[in-house]
């Protein structure tokens, strides 16, 4: 295990604020190692190259024996490049055939440290996948060049890094990473792209597009404490690592970045084959405040706002007041903006006033027999609802009870009532004593009614001889004429009805019966 630290020490506040935003950048590109190995990518060239084996132009890659390995470049694209590169405007080739074997030589910017570990990567392409070789194609870091001027044939070393991808896996002019982890012995300088165990027989040569090679030191670094001037202000931390198989966070995020939200310290471990890494960093902010979201208020209600103060700092509200609290006591929008060094923050909250809700039902009602009455509920600012979940803020009522609703808006709720009774006059349940089944819309059944505060509860139909001949329990209380679907013949039979009677001073049960004369 590895544990990395790094001096800290804060920024202040007072330096200009294109230098944060440049030493900002520097943070991110921290994260990632330096590339150990110059114009890797083949962007650079001292001429334009315009035809084949022209590596050298590709400063400062240099060829390794007496083969001609090739460089390209979009500069002049003459139609050997069969693909675009992995990334930029150039790239190398490399030709392998019976005795022949080209390299790719380049002098590192720096040695390697004794008992570090680096990361060595490339990107291959081939046009011809069933001739590919794998398991030759390698890296090889020495302390001096490999080179065999006099010869064609392979060089004679041991690379770290070998190709071991399987050869059913290899696409047409697909790239294919090619990395792996080095440890150094100390004072590696020279890398060396080639073959190195084996070349093809005769007719089996085969080319290979090399692009993006890199040595990178596995470190991890994520920067020095830092101040920003707000939580509006955008940082990720970057802790991407060459090789890195694990990412975690303090706050468990297993990617290699994490967007910082607020201030505080930030942990990361990172597990790569050859160690464990760790680093922390400090993010605090300059002026750091949150007049919170958009509210509603009652009225007579007020609201204080309250930024942190901060020395050196300057604060001004929307109305040019000054200071660190505001008191709201009306509606409106609030802003406030505040100012140290090169910081400014602003930051702004609308506030509602909603006055309380009304409702009102009103008075009780009284009713006599079978009169009904319609309530029609007075309301304002707020949201209407029947507690019986009735669907119409306007009902009319046949019954006695007691009906309650309510209206509601973000200030508070209002529940309001009225009762309905039938004592105006003494209820009575009444019942015709004749009826005609005919089918002629008038009087066709017999049908019972009572007041509001009397419910049904049964009827019954007898004939002459006292047998019932109907009978219900529920809703509707009516008789039509029949017996098992058949007309009753006319003539004179009795009613009996069960009702149960609810007024203030309680609830009883009662039956009532009478003669009915059957018409046809």
């Amino acid at each position: 295990m590895s544990l990395i630290t790094t001096p800290r020490s804060c920024w202040h506040p007072a330096r200009p604020a294109a230098l944060l935003v440049w030493w900002l950048w520097g943070l991110a590109q921290m994260a990632t190692a330096q590339n150990l190995v110059p114009n890797g990518s083949f962007e650079t060239f001292r001429n334009c190259p315009q035809k084949d084996n022209l590596l050298f132009e590709a400063e400062p890659w240099y060829n390794p024996n007496r083969a001609t390995p090739d460089f390209y470049h979009r500069c002049l694209d003459f139609g050997q490049m069969l693909l675009p590169p992995h990334s930029g405007q150039g790239l190398a080739r490399l030709l392998f055939d019976q005795n022949w074997a080209e390299y790719l030589g380049v002098r590192l910017t720096q040695p390697l440290v004794a008992d570090a570990c680096y990361y060595v990567e490339f990107y291959i392409a081939t046009d011809t996948p069933n001739k590919y070789l794998t398991e030759t194609l390698g890296a090889y870091l020495s302390t001096a060049p490999v080179t065999r001027p006099t010869t064609t044939d392979m060089l004679n070393a041991r690379p770290q890094l070998l190709d071991r991808t399987p050869k059913a896996s290899v696409g047409r002019l697909n790239w294919a990473r090619i990395g792996g982890i080095v440890y150094a012995r100390g004072g590696e300088q020279y890398l060396t792209i080639g073959s190195f165990n084996q070349l093809p027989v005769l007719l089996g040569s085969y080319y290979v597009f090399v692009d993006d090679v890199s040595v990178r030191r596995i470190t991890l670094d994520l920067g020095r404490d830092t101040t920003l001037c707000s939580r509006s202000d955008r940082f990720t931390l970057d802790a991407t690592t060459p090789g890195a198989v694990d990412y975690r966070w303090t706050d468990g995020s297993i990617k290699p970045t994490l967007q910082v939200t607020s201030p505080g310290r930030y942990s990361v471990t990172v597990v790569t084959d050859c160690k464990v890494l760790t680093d922390s960093i400090r993010v605090d902010y300059a002026l750091d405040f949150d007049l919170g979201r958009d509210t509603t208020l009652c009225d007579g209600q007020t609201l204080p706002l309250t930024v942190p103060a901060v020395a050196a700092a300057a604060y001004t509200w929307q109305d040019q007041a000054t200071g660190p609290t505001y008191r709201v006591d009306r509606p409106g929008l609030y802003r406030v903006r505040a100012t140290q060094a090169n910081c400014v923050v602003t930051d702004s909250i609308r506030v509602r006033y909603v006055p309380p809700p009304q409702l009102d039902l009103g008075p009780d009602q009284s009713l006599c027999g079978t009169q009904t009455f319609t309530i029609r509920p007075q309301l304002a600012d707020g949201r209407f609802r029947w507690l019986d979940d009735h669907p119409d803020p306007v009902r009319t009522v046949t019954h006695a009870g007691v009906f309650l609703a309510t209206v509601q808006n973000d200030c508070a709720t209002l529940v309001d009532s009225v009762r309905i009774d039938y004592e105006a006059c003494e209820c009575a349940l009444e019942a015709p004593n004749s009826f005609s089944p005919n089918d002629d819309g008038l009087n066709d059944t017999f049908r019972p009614v009572g007041c509001g505060d009397m419910t049904l509860l049964s009827l019954q139909i007898l004939n002459r001889w006292g047998e019932v001949i109907y009978e219900t329990g529920q809703e509707p209380f009516r008789w039509n004429g029949q017996y098992r679907g058949l007309p009753c013949p006319p003539g004179e039979y009795a009613w009996r009805i069960d009702y149960q009677l609810t007024r203030r001073r309680g609830t009883t049960v009662a039956k009532k019966q009478g003669p009915l004369l059957l018409i046809r």
